[in-house]
């Protein structure tokens, strides 16, 4: 990078997206590996932890928590459905389906500060007032309440009160904020977008639809926002990976994740190096390009049977616990063969010092 560049006022933009959102730490190792620093961090939804987490501490010991943390994260630990919320707050007129007990659990235990103003670098929650529309951006305080408020997702999660105001995912209105960096000085702007999941998957239930329906809306937002701002200031758009077979669900593959979206960040850097790309950029749920996918009605496909939609969710379910199972069962004959060598080089350690004895 040349000085210049270097004097450019710095955002982080960090955005929202469920279990993708082990894309942006991947990404943001091969960022900060290539020298690329932050003097502001902006974040919504899941990114609004990224963030939090690379404001408070911006070194690559930093980004190595923020993996650590995805890798630890499971299902139960975001989604903990019970079979008697749904019921209590249908018939009580309720406002959520799902507890945010362990979420919160969750964030408290591996945020390592208090305080909003406690990080190394200026940090900013976007938020949404559910009530009047408006985008809040929390920028001190308790850190806990500012990432819950940004996190709850509308209809899944309980909105937090907050003096006068309601608070739900910030994703709802500001999903990439880059609009608000700008407002709040930054000259360039690097976003760390998560991509969308594979379109060979289909989502199977009406939790899966929602979720990625919620992440085509973002996707479109963040499509329009680069157009409305490639001029006005630098827009450097870290690349995700080309296809993500990974539901925005599923915890299991952060791994993955990480790896796939922290080589494809390097590649695009050796390749292209970092500057300016919006113009460079494919941009997924897109409606501002002339392409225009004409197409002719048919009658559709015959809707599966309910018995049928059951019998392959069964299959599935039983395919995904096989592999779970076969893995634990390398995992604890691997550990009994280590074990097993452990125990049989002490008996040959007695066994020789016994002889050198006698």
């Amino acid at each position: 990078m040349t000085e210049s560049k270097n004097k450019l006022k710095t955002a982080f933009v960090f955005s929202g997206g469920a279990s993708l959102g082990a894309v942006e730490a991947g990404a943001l190792k091969a960022i900060v590996e290539h020298g690329i620093k932050a003097d502001l961090v902006l974040g919504t939804s899941v990114g609004s932890l990224n963030g939090s987490m690379y404001a408070f501490n911006p070194t690559m010991e930093g980004v190595k928590d923020i993996e650590e943390v995805w890798l630890s994260i499971k299902f139960l630990n975001v989604f903990s459905p019970s079979p008697i919320t749904p019921v209590i707050n249908f018939t009580t007129a309720g406002q959520y389906a799902i507890s945010p007990k362990n979420l919160r659990e969750l964030i408290t235990e591996k945020l390592p500060f208090t305080n909003i103003e406690e990080t190394k670098i200026p940090l900013y929650i976007v938020s949404t007032d559910i009530k009047c529309g408006e985008e809040v951006v929390f920028n001190k305080g308790l850190a806990i309440e500012g990432l819950m408020s940004s996190v709850c997702l509308p209809g899944v999660f309980p909105p937090q009160h907050m003096e006068d105001r309601t608070m739900v995912d910030g994703g709802i209105l500001n999903n990439a904020p880059i609009s608000t960096a700008v407002r709040l000085g930054a000259e360039r702007v690097v976003i760390f977008p998560i991509g969308v999941p594979s379109s060979d998957q289909e989502p199977k239930n009406i939790f899966e639809i929602l979720i990625r329906m919620f992440i085509y809306l973002l996707n479109r937002q963040l499509a329009t926002d680069i157009q409305l701002y490639k001029d006005k200031v630098e827009l450097v758009i870290i690349p995700p990976p080309d296809c993500i077979d990974v539901g925005p669900h599923d915890f299991t593959k952060s791994k993955i994740l990480i790896e796939q979206s922290y080589q494809k960040a390097k590649e695009w850097l050796a390749k292209d190096g970092f500057k300016p790309n919006p113009n460079d950029y494919p941009y997924p749920c897109d409606v501002h390009t002339p392409r225009i996918n004409l197409m002719e009605a048919v009658i559709p496909d015959p809707e599966k049977k309910a018995s049928t939609r059951v019998k392959e969710s069964i299959q599935e379910t039983s395919q995904e616990m096989k592999k779970s199972l076969d893995k634990a069962a390398d995992d604890i004959y691997s550990g009994l063969v280590k074990k097993g060598g452990e125990i049989r080089k002490k008996l040959s350690q007695k066994k020789d010092k016994k002889e050198l004895e006698e």
